[in-house]
């Protein structure tokens, strides 16, 4: 029970007892005072009829008395009257039998006011003729004390009426700052930590609210105190601080983790961006200045790939950057190689006319990315085999055999039709690898993979077809096709279904209109089912992230963050956003049983996430060593080759 609802309670039964003990006094008192007043009026009637009589009656006149004796009875005052003579003999008598308008039998039965009874001698003459009995009538008694009462009960229930308003809003008053407390108390529990900006006038409950905000206040500023460190740690770690990109650690540890991708294949284009005339800047200008250009340089490459939501770009020493941009075609590669020196070389500075800035590109593609050491060793050789003067200032390795076309090379005509025509098939394939828990290697969780049948009955991963998807604007048909087929081939058991889904789908209104549709008409894979979603989409799209978890919410479906680890941005969607997990990107676990820096990172990241009730996963666990390593860094389970491969989803799975 509330303790609103008890207060009001307790309010009214102390006034409902307070008017029960009245009315209990009350009713003693007036049972008494008209029990007196009977008793008073009996005897007055029957000293005075007495009189009478003896004043009127000449000799033993029976007649006389009688029409005395009717005239007194009609008046309804009391029960009997009678006369008796000398000799104790009844010569007149009266009854009246008790008939009480207008007032309930039970009141009647609780009053029961006695009879009272006196008597009167009647004389002639100095002569005792006999006596004058009355009885009482207590009629008139019981109606004045229930219409007493009615009175009374009105005056109650309009005061009652009155009372229990004030109570009312007395009460509410009270109980509204608790209210705010225990909201305030559940936002502390989901690590949102409010403020309560009005405080109560109640002291005692003031003074709980004032505690609560500072305890609000305190664990937000641990909160963001951890995550300032952990992004300190990774600024210090993984970013140049001139820039603010990637350094050369992050980003060779990135590029090998799509070069060891055992679940995927991937194609793509690596560059070396130089700015060779840097030690002349520094020599003219200093080196703030040259830091400067650097910066600069690093905005144009960046805004350059804005379109690659998975392309790496990094400031790898000096005066060089490296740009990985994975899964694109040739001519792509090409094209995106032209467009960026272009930009590059539109950049000035306060010496341009003095000193221009010389910046040349060397770049090389690869159908299948295997070997991230000899990309960077034929980028570098094309680098170096530029002409300074050359107008167009970059140079690509060509040493690419020419028989033999895979499916990756195909034109971007080939590439529509064979996205199109997979959707309309629904030639896609499930496989499911495990997410098992670091305790005892049972799993949890399976990661749902598609991928894609082509005519010759071979397969291509997701990493390879997925880049196209999103370049023809398919990504909502495939995303809807992938969770339809996974409805048709629900694995048995309970484990959570985790499927990757494109930014564009989570932007989509047509596909935000369709997902409930689909969870309501498949509730059991809604309730084990989570959507993973990359970071990069939940920076740029936070608004639509929150619409879409409040969609995913409503049919107990999750939101998880993949690749988590690779945005330097604030952590402060964690306490806005409700997610299930985050799942820390491989360049992170790879080798990380011989990065120091790593594996503080993983384990800072796993003490911010349980503060916040978010569970870790690692993917790309590939060795003993770096299992070892994990188990020990207070992570909730993993994902990897070394815990289990994908395997084909069958219907009777």
């Amino acid at each position: 029970m509330t303790l609103y609802r008890q207060l009001t309670i307790a309010v009214l039964a102390a006034l409902l007892l307070l008017y029960l003990e009245s009315l209990a006094v009350s009713f003693n008192n007036t049972k008494s005072l008209v029990a007196q007043q009977m008793e008073a009026n009996t005897q007055d009637a029957a000293t005075s009829l007495a009189f009478s009589m003896s004043q009127t009656v000449t000799g033993n006149d029976i007649g006389m008395l009688e029409s005395m004796l009717n005239k007194v009875s009609d008046s309804g005052h009391y029960r009997r009257i009678y006369f008796v003579d000398i000799k104790d003999n009844t010569v007149l008598e009266r009854d009246f039998p008790v008939q009480v308008q207008g007032v309930p039998q039970w009141f009647a039965n609780i009053m029961h006011l006695p009879d009272y009874q006196a008597e009167a001698e009647v004389t002639s003459d100095w002569v005792i003729l006999g006596k004058l009995v009355v009885v009482s009538h207590p009629g008139q008694a019981y109606q004045n004390s229930w219409q007493a009462l009615v009175r009374q009960l009105m005056w109650f229930s309009l005061l009652g009426v009155i009372i229990g308003v004030v109570a009312f809003l007395a009460v509410r008053r009270v109980v509204t700052p608790l209210r705010g407390i225990e909201t305030q108390a559940n936002e502390i529990c989901e690590q949102r930590f409010v403020q309560q900006e009005a405080l109560p006038k109640t002291r005692e409950l003031r003074a709980v609210v004032v505690a609560l905000n500072r305890l609000s206040s305190k664990l937000k500023a641990l909160f963001d105190s951890q995550a300032d460190l952990i992004g300190d740690l990774r600024q210090r770690s993984h970013i140049d601080v001139v820039t603010g990109l990637s350094n050369r650690t992050d980003f060779d540890a990135r590029l090998n983790t799509f070069v060891s991708d055992e679940a995927e294949t991937h194609c793509g284009a690596l560059m070396i961006i130089a700015l060779n005339n840097l030690g002349s800047i520094n020599e003219l200008a200093g080196r703030l200045e040259g830091n400067e250009v650097l910066r600069l340089l690093g905005l144009s490459l960046q805004r350059g790939l804005e379109d690659h939501e998975e392309a790496l770009v990094a400031r790898r020493q000096g005066a060089e950057f490296g740009l990985f941009v994975p899964d694109i075609t040739e001519q792509e590669a090409d094209a995106l190689a032209a467009s960026l020196i272009l930009e590059a070389s539109r950049i000035s500075w306060q010496h341009q006319e003095q000193l221009p800035l010389s910046i040349t590109m060397g770049f090389t593609y690869s159908n299948k990315v295997t070997n991230g050491p000899e990309l960077l060793s034929e980028a570098d050789m094309a680098l170096h085999s530029i002409d300074i003067d050359n107008d167009e200032g970059w140079s690509k390795f060509s040493a690419m055999e020419a028989a033999g076309v895979p499916l990756v090379s195909r034109s971007a005509l080939d590439w529509k039709k064979f996205i199109e025509q997979t959707i309309v098939d629904r030639a896609i394939e499930l496989y499911i690898q495990p997410t098992v828990a670091v305790s005892n290697k049972q799993p949890l969780a399976f990661e749902v993979y598609a991928r894609f049948r082509t005519t010759d009955d071979h397969q291509l991963t997701a990493g390879t077809v997925i880049p196209m998807v999103r370049r023809f604007g398919c990504s909502v048909a495939l995303d809807q096709l992938v969770l339809e087929k996974l409805a048709e081939t629900v694995p048995e058991g309970s484990e959570t279904l985790a499927v990757n889904i494109c930014a564009e789908s989570v932007r989509s209104t047509a596909f935000c209109e369709w997902l409930p549709t689909f969870l309501a008409a498949n509730k059991e894979l809604a309730r084990r089912l989570v959507i993973e979603v990359s970071e990069q989409t939940l920076k740029t799209s936070k608004s639509d992230i929150r619409s879409f978890q409040n969609i995913l919410a409503r049919y107990d479906s999750g939101l998880a963050i993949d690749h988590f680890g690779l945005e330097s941005s604030s952590f402060g969607y964690l306490a806005s956003i409700p997610l299930r997990y985050l799942k820390v990107h491989r360049s992170f676990v790879r080798n990380i049983h011989l990065s120091r820096d790593n594996q503080f990172y993983v384990k800072a990241l796993a003490q911010l996430a349980r503060t916040r009730e978010i569970q870790i996963v690692v993917e790309g666990v590939e060795t003993e060593a770096e299992w070892s390593v994990l188990s020990a860094l207070n992570i909730d389970s993993a994902q990897g080759f070394l815990l289990g491969h994908p395997q084909a989803l069958q219907v009777d799975s």
